[in-house]
This record gives structure tokens, C-alpha cells and sequence, in this order.
């Protein structure tokens, strides 16, 4: 976990597909940025998981679009700028 995220006890999950090209700028952004966070690529679980993973994905975003990005709120359009915000990096 980065210094951030340790004294802001910021979680962050991403829900990614792993052939999307918005989801790997943010993958890079986060990476990058030294943002620790659980990636969840949903096109390569299992349908069981996959399942269960879309309907998590759901509660946050109703409209399951990827990427969603979970930083103690949800984002579900990828605003750099906004993210940085959240994250307290700027």
C-alpha cells in the first residue's frame, strides 16, 4: 500500500476487461502512480466468478461498464485529474 493509501486508508478496486484500451491506461495510471489496488480482470475468471464479479460490479455501477474505478466512491467514466483527487495525489 503507498503512503496515500496508508494514511488515507483508500481502497481501490478496478474492474477491467483485459482487451479493453481504457482499462489499461488506467491499469498504467495507477501503476505509475504507485497506486496500489485490486485489479479485477472479469473477461478472464470463469463464468462462475464472472458472474458473481458482474453483479459486484453492478451495485456500483448499474450500467456495468468498463473500466469502473472503486475509490471509495465509484467512478465510472475515467477523469485522470479527478482520480488524482481522490487518490491525493496532486
Amino acid at each position: 500500500m503507498s503512503d496515500t493509501q496508508k494514511a488515507t486508508g483508500t481502497k481501490v478496486r478496478l474492474y477491467s476487461l483485459s482487451t479493453c484500451p481504457i482499462c489499461s491506461r488506467v491499469k498504467r495510471f495507477l501503476r505509475d502512480n504507485g497506486v496500489e489496488c485490486e485489479i479485477i480482470d472479469v473477461d478472464t475468471l470463469d463464468s462462475g466468478e464472472q458472474w458473481v464479479k458482474s453483479k459486484e460490479l453492478k451495485s456500483y455501477n448499474p450500467k456495468a461498464t468498463y473500466p469502473t474505478l472503486v475509490i471509495e466512491r465509484v467512478m465510472t467514466e475515467f477523469d485522470e485529474r479527478e482520480a488524482k483527487e481522490a487518490l491525493g495525489l496532486t
